[in-house]
């Protein structure tokens, strides 16, 4: 009897462990370090995701350079991925990251702006760690801390934008609504992609989940709730194959697991190790060296398999597969084991009180904050977490139902063309319904790189006739402009459709 009671803890170990939880695993170790570990993953793996959605640099297409920086990126983000342990690789791959941001702005991508603002906060955080002569792999205390309250302040910024520009009337119409866009491919296998309740539950489900993970962030005694309302939505939205959207929910899925309390942190951290324990023979570094590479071995051949039976297709459909075999495993044994974590560990202890932060640490949330509210002062549309939104603020006139009129600080958006015809085959076919159209300090980028393109437009009441770079008369963006601002084309067309 008593072998068998000295058996019992045993059989719940191994990867049943991950349905049958434990409590001894929870109480391991409460420290700092296992919170940045646990970060460490899923943040090498959301910059390898993006990192891997630049396939025109990856293949070349904007030089060696280019080339060289997202393979080394890629690469090192693998390696944080297998070794989290490493300070060392964390600085490199946020260093690597931020440099190519920087080098490829103007940026339109919202995942990849926010991620510049965690690697900012990571070179800060950990970067004063070494200036101070401080050593990396024991005092982890002050930057952990920092780096959790910026991840909590990111989330909610992009929460409550994510709410906030969706108040418009062609999202909350189902025959235009990005909601319904994002829930057809889901629900097609089931035959339910045009069952007009479903799309309507779609559109309120988006708000209903997102309000309720704002306050969760910061409502302690429920943070397990808004881990159980937003990561299996963010798990699902890559998915549907809509768009490469696997960056941005990796990124979602990176900044919960430093956000959460500190005893989840460890206890996914302890979880996690017993799992990678149970690989026989190894120890859990090299059981996670070993599986993440069967594992993207295994997603490359069945995209292979699959991509066989569409020969009309080029290797994208190959490359993107694959990643997308690898987020649904990964992805999907992340949010049971963060959720898992989480429901273990309830009642929260009290937190601690805390000194008072450094002023970068609640800047950089702040930062955010107020550039994500360019579309409606007429600064840039793109890179201002509008993604799939169906905003329109273009042209003096908005279907934002807070700002029907935006209130226009700055004049760019103003200047809105509507495209006619042009020189340019891909411009020209943009604009063949009449519909499409840019504002003017894109046609000047266009014209000013481009001597022999010409362009016929009209803007307000005027129309301009075959302009070139020599005849065009308009404002001519400096190199500041140039580097920051970027703005999507305009849909003039009304109801508005689903655009990234």
């Amino acid at each position: 009897m008593n072998q068998l009671v000295a058996a019992s803890p045993r059989a719940r170990r191994g990867w049943t462990a991950l349905f049958h939880p434990s409590r001894h695993e929870m109480d391991t170790a409460a420290q700092p370090r296992d919170g940045l570990v646990v970060f460490a993953v899923m943040w090498g793996m959301a910059m390898m995701l993006s990192a891997a959605s630049q396939t025109w640099f990856l293949r070349g297409g904007q030089g060696l350079g280019l080339a060289f920086l997202a393979w080394s990126t890629l690469g090192s983000a693998a390696l944080l991925v297998m070794n989290p342990r490493k300070t060392s690789l964390l600085l490199i791959v946020a260093g690597l990251m931020t440099v190519m941001y920087l080098l490829l702005l103007p940026v339109a991508s919202n995942n990849r702006t926010i991620s510049l603002f965690m690697n900012t906060a990571i070179l800060i955080a950990v970067g004063s760690q070494v200036i101070k002569g401080r050593t990396l792999y024991v005092d982890r205390e002050a930057p952990y801390e920092q780096l959790r309250v910026v991840a909590r302040g990111l989330l909610a910024v992009m929460y409550f934008y994510g709410i906030f520009h969706k108040i418009n009337i062609d999202f909350l119409n189902p025959q235009t609504s990005c909601a319904t866009a994002l829930y057809q491919p889901l629900m097609k296998p089931l035959n339910l992609g045009h069952n007009l309740y479903g799309q309507y539950l779609a559109i309120a489900s988006t708000f209903i989940v997102e309000v309720i993970a704002i306050v969760c962030l910061y409502w302690r005694r429920f943070f397990w709730v808004g881990l159980l309302i937003s990561l299996p939505f963010h798990y699902v939205i890559p998915i549907s194959g809509y768009s490469w959207y696997m960056d941005f929910s990796s990124l979602v899925f990176a900044l919960y697991m430093v956000a959460v309390p500190r005893e989840v942190a460890s206890g996914l951290y302890s979880s996690g190790v017993s799992l990678l324990r149970q690989v026989p023979r190894l120890r859990a570094g090299s059981a996670a060296m070993v599986l993440f590479g069967t594992v993207w071995a295994a997603a490359l051949v069945f995209a292979w398999l699959v991509a066989q039976s569409h020969p009309d297709r080029d290797g994208q459909l190959i490359w993107h597969s694959a990643w997308l075999i690898i987020w649904t495993i990964f992805g999907g044994v992340s949010m049971v084991l963060i959720v898992r974590a989480a429901l273990l560990e309830q009642p929260y202890s009290e937190a601690k009180v805390r000194s008072r932060q450094r002023w970068w640490v609640l800047a950089i949330p702040a930062t955010l904050f107020v550039m994500s509210a360019s579309p409606y002062v007429g600064l840039k549309t793109e890179s201002s977490i509008a993604m799939f939104s169906n905003l329109h603020t273009e042209g003096g006139v908005s279907n934002h139902l807070v700002f029907p009129t935006p209130p226009y600080i700055f004049g760019y958006q103003s200047r809105a063309a509507r495209i006619l015809e042009s020189s340019d085959p891909s411009l020209n076919e943009q604009a063949m319904d009449g519909q499409f159209g840019l504002v003017e300090h894109d046609i000047a980028l266009q014209l000013l790189s481009n001597p022999n393109m010409w362009v016929t437009y009209e803007m307000g009441s005027q129309r301009f006739e075959r302009v070139t770079a020599a005849t065009y008369t308009g404002h001519r963006p400096n190199w500041i402009e140039r580097k920051l601002l970027v703005f999507k084309p305009i849909d003039w067309a009304r109801p508005k459709v689903c655009s990234h």
